[in-house]
């Protein structure tokens, strides 16, 4: 197969990648950037694999033979002689590294895509099952964990160090103001005044606003209730970004890892917080979408004219068992959940 058309799975899959991810100025290294930057319209397949092999780590991954890396570095070090003579290269062999595993598990598996953490001493901070835990940082800033969320953060907080924290899971963040009232583009403020949260993949910085984070082992979810919010999805070559302004819903995933945004009722997605939704008007459509963000549900209505109508009220909003009910007893429907389905129908006459 020709680089030109590697996919993710091929990039991860070929021994020489792999060597590249692991030592960016080895011979393999040398050849694949120079290679990748001749070809820009495999970054994004490149970006993709080699977040995938380095949260991988060497030891799930299966050992090539001495003889076979001794080849294929044969190989490589006659592709960097002829580098200019040809446009694209072919191996005579590959070493399939993963077997019979789709990118998309094997990135579930690996925890996603890992970044950079901490350094230093760190403290702590976790929600149990079924729990949510309210936490105040030493800046002020405050921070709800849903339920078996996790958040890291420094031990110490400096006024000159930047605030930064990390998340696995469900929070919703109050982060305190603290940049000069006339500082008001997150890119130029100083890096003291700037709150982080690196999640999923994604760094988001504010300097003081509202925001409710998922970030779950195969997607992650902003929501801005106020103010700004700027996202960057690092990748090898370039940093992806994004400016949010309330109610936006940002999110990436590792089937769609590119940012999308779209409009939503951003006090539907912090009503877990309060514990009820409260509906003013509130279109069914919302509410489906909302099922789908925040339980990862598949959502069917066998009659679309039921997602134009609008709901007053207010509902429980974090106990699923709870809410399906409560949603058919308002809507006049009959509301099933079979697994990860749920779906809304008229009731039988």
């Amino acid at each position: 197969m020709v680089f030109t058309n590697y996919s993710v799975d091929d990039f991860v899959a070929d021994d020489s990648f792999q060597a590249f991810v692991a030592d960016a100025d080895s011979e393999a290294g040398r050849f694949w950037q120079a290679w990748l930057a001749a070809h820009p319209a495999q970054k994004i397949a490149a970006d993709q694999a080699y977040a995938l092999v380095q949260g991988l780590g060497p030891s799930q991954l299966y050992p090539v033979p001495a003889s076979l890396k001794q080849q294929e570095l044969l190989r490589l070090r006659q592709s960097l002689q002829a580098a200019g003579r040809q446009p694209w290269l072919r191996w005579q062999r590959r070493t399939r590294l993963l077997v019979g595993t789709s990118v998309v598990a094997v990135l579930a598996a690996a925890g996603w895509w890992q970044w950079p953490t901490a350094t230093g001493p760190t403290t702590h901070y976790a929600a149990g099952p079924h729990q949510q835990r309210t936490l105040t940082l030493p800046d002020g800033s405050v921070v709800v964990l849903n339920g078996r969320a996790t958040l890291t953060t420094a031990a110490r907080w400096t006024t000159t160090a930047p605030r930064e924290v990390w998340l696995t899971g469900e929070a919703y963040f109050r982060v305190a103001h603290l940049a000069a009232p006339a500082v008001r583009d997150i890119a130029a403020a100083p890096a003291s005044a700037k709150f982080v949260v690196h999640a999923g993949g994604l760094d988001i910085a504010v300097l003081g606003t509202q925001f409710n984070v998922n970030s779950q082992p195969t997607t992650t979810k902003v929501v801005l209730n106020s103010g700004k919010v700027a996202v960057d999805r690092p990748g090898w070559f370039t940093t992806e970004n994004l400016l949010m302004q309330p109610g936006d819903l940002v999110e990436t995933s590792a089937a769609a890892p590119h940012l999308a945004r779209r409009r939503v009722q951003p006090a539907l997605y912090s009503a877990w917080t309060q514990g009820e939704l409260r509906l003013q008007q509130t279109s069914v459509r919302a509410i489906v979408q909302l099922l789908r963000d925040a339980y990862g549900w598949q959502v069917e209505a066998t009659d679309s004219t039921l997602l134009h109508q609008t709901l007053t009220g207010v509902l429980p909003a974090n106990t699923p068992d709870l809410l399906l009910p409560a949603l058919a007893k308002s809507l006049g429907v009959q509301v099933t959940r079979t697994g990860n389905v749920v779906r809304f129908e008229p009731l039988a006459r």
